[in-house]
């Protein structure tokens, strides 16, 4: 039973990261990814008794503020990381 809701669950996670990928760009795909891995640790706090250490809820924290400032950037300011190329040539 546990099992099968694992592999359900990964399945899904894996749908859902397809999704961003397909609707939205790599750092958003990144800050889904880090946030997968946060939801997953509080939910194991119920389901199994896990208690993090300090250096979890500190990177954690970081994971979460870092999400909040990324999606309340405002679009403008927001400049390309990485070179982009154009089909007309240089």
């Amino acid at each position: 039973s546990l099992v099968f809701w694992v592999i359900t669950v990964q399945a899904g996670g894996g749908l859902i990261v397809a999704l961003v990928v397909k609707y939205a760009d790599n750092v958003v795909k990144t800050f889904t990814a880090s946030l997968a891995v946060v939801f997953g640790s509080v939910m194991s706090m119920f389901v199994s008794g896990f208690r993090p250490n300090g250096r979890f809820v500190v990177g954690a924290g970081c994971v979460v503020s870092a999400c909040v400032m990324y999606a309340r950037a405002p679009k403008g300011r927001q400049k390309d990381v990485l070179p982009t190329t154009h089909k007309g040539g240089i």
